[in-house]
């Protein structure tokens, strides 16, 4: 199992670090949002980026979870 799994995944603070990375994809939206109010066609693509990047986040999360409870870390 600890060889499909990352090392962030059994640290203690892996909460933390996929807090951190769901603010990338945060910031990535609103970037995308920012850039549509000048160029829609360029803006909204980066939005879609962003969403689709947070989408990964919570399945890494769900998986992470998963890896955590099957080690006996919940």
């Amino acid at each position: 199992m600890a060889r499909h799994a990352r090392t962030a995944t059994f640290a203690p603070n892996w909460k933390s670090v996929l807090l951190a990375d769901a603010s990338v994809g945060l910031l990535i939206i609103g970037l995308g949002v920012a850039a549509a109010f000048w160029i829609i066609w360029a803006g909204l693509p980066i939005v879609v980026l962003g969403l689709v990047y947070l989408f990964l986040v919570g399945r890494r999360a769900l998986q992470w979870r998963w890896l955590r409870n099957k080690a006996g870390l919940s």
